[in-house]
């Protein structure tokens, strides 16, 4: 943000790297925005940079048809098979959206096993299209819950989102047992770790792994009968059922009350920003 260029950009996203390279629990990414925005020669460098950092890359891809269209129309190829012949494809690559999926797509996925970043509310907010989640799950891909940008979901409510998906991927597949509330928890927990290359350390409660925990409360009204609890939560539940929240095991929420934070100040300091990003209009 605020880079008058690629070049610029890069400095300070390496820079960036560099400050953070020991923190125990943040780790920095190139989010290059989508291929029709960014040249040969930049993706280029982001994937030079990326191996010699093992920094992963997080990409839009072939989010609307009209995309894929116009690439095949002005450079006589699909978006992701250009990534392909740029060598950007690899297990660090995460390709965020995946709506257009032909069998060519899929099998360039699979051959490099990148990760798709599943965005159904965005998808459908935007007419973008559907992501193929049953498909890419039965060909062996990693496809977990992504939320995109507030500018195109309002809510960025993770656990929304993944009933969203589970609901949409069985009327896509035409299949009232595609993505089950089981495979769908996976997507927002282990399968979100393993795109982003921290599967070792977080996205499972396992001994050894961080211990990063959120606490349900499922005996509301709205969540009974409890009879399969994962299956309630995806399907009953909402952010609203969140008790408790540890991250790396230090408590950051408490009978659904901020303990770290000052919540009345961050309000204040929206309202500030929509007041200030409003009166631009």
């Amino acid at each position: 943000p605020g880079s008058r260029g690629a070049e610029e950009a890069l400095r300070k996203a390496v820079a960036l790297f560099d400050d953070l390279k020991h923190h125990p629990r943040l780790s920095i990414a190139f989010g290059p925005h989508a291929p029709y925005s960014i040249s040969d020669g930049n993706l280029e460098s982001i994937r030079t940079l990326s191996a010699e950092m093992d920094a992963g890359i997080h990409m839009h891809v072939h989010e609307t048809a009209y995309e894929v269209q116009e690439a095949i129309r002005t450079q006589r190829e699909r978006p992701l098979a250009r990534l392909a012949r740029l060598q950007l494809l690899g297990p660090r690559f995460q390709a965020v959206h995946m709506t257009q999926v032909n069998d060519e797509d899929m099998a360039l996925l699979v051959e490099h096993n990148c990760s798709v970043i599943h965005c159904p509310e965005s998808n459908l907010k935007l007419a973008s299209g559907f992501c193929p989640v049953e498909r890419l799950w039965e060909a062996g891909v990693n496809v977990a819950i992504g939320t995109d940008g507030a500018a195109s979901n309002n809510n960025l409510d993770l656990l929304g989102e993944t009933r969203t998906a589970a609901l949409l991927a069985k009327a896509v597949a035409g299949s009232a047992t595609a993505l089950d509330a089981h495979r769908a928890l996976r997507m927002a927990t282990l399968n979100g770790a393993r795109a982003l290359g921290l599967e070792d350390h977080t996205g499972s409660l396992e001994i050894g792994k961080f211990a990063d925990i959120a606490a349900f409360d499922l005996s509301r009204l709205a969540q009974q009968p409890v009879y399969d609890p994962v299956s309630q939560l995806i399907y009953s539940g909402g952010r609203d059922c969140v008790r408790h929240v540890w991250v790396g095991g230090k408590q950051l929420l408490k009978d659904r009350q901020l303990v770290r934070m000052d919540e009345q100040r961050i309000i204040a300091t929206a309202q500030e920003w929509g007041a200030k990003i409003g009166a631009k209009r």
